[in-house]
Order: C-alpha cells, then structure tokens, then sequence
C-alpha cells in the first residue's frame, strides 16, 4: 500500500500542471505590460507632438 502511495504521489503528471500555471502566469504578465506600454504610448503621443512642434 505504501508503494503505491509514493508511485501516485511521485506522479510525472504533475510537473506539466505546474509549468503550465507558470506559463499562464507569465503570458498574462506579459500581455499586460505590453497593454500598459501600448496605452502610456497613446497618451503620450500628443504631449510629444507638442513638445516637437514647439
């Protein structure tokens, strides 16, 4: 019994879960550092034109 306790809770299929949380969580990070730059950009935009234009 103890044997296959250790076997089911040494279980391979559980590092793929993990790597895939971490994935997520790095796609989501990063998707929302790419969102922040994209908007700090289109605010900005106007106040460098201004500054360009004189």
């Amino acid at each position: 019994m103890a044997d296959r306790l250790a076997r089911i809770s040494s279980s391979p299929r559980v590092v793929p879960i993990l790597d895939q949380c971490r994935r997520d969580l790095v796609d989501s990070t990063l998707l929302a550092l790419v969102r922040v730059v994209i908007f700090m950009s289109l605010v900005a935009a106007p106040f460098v034109a201004a500054l360009l234009a004189g």
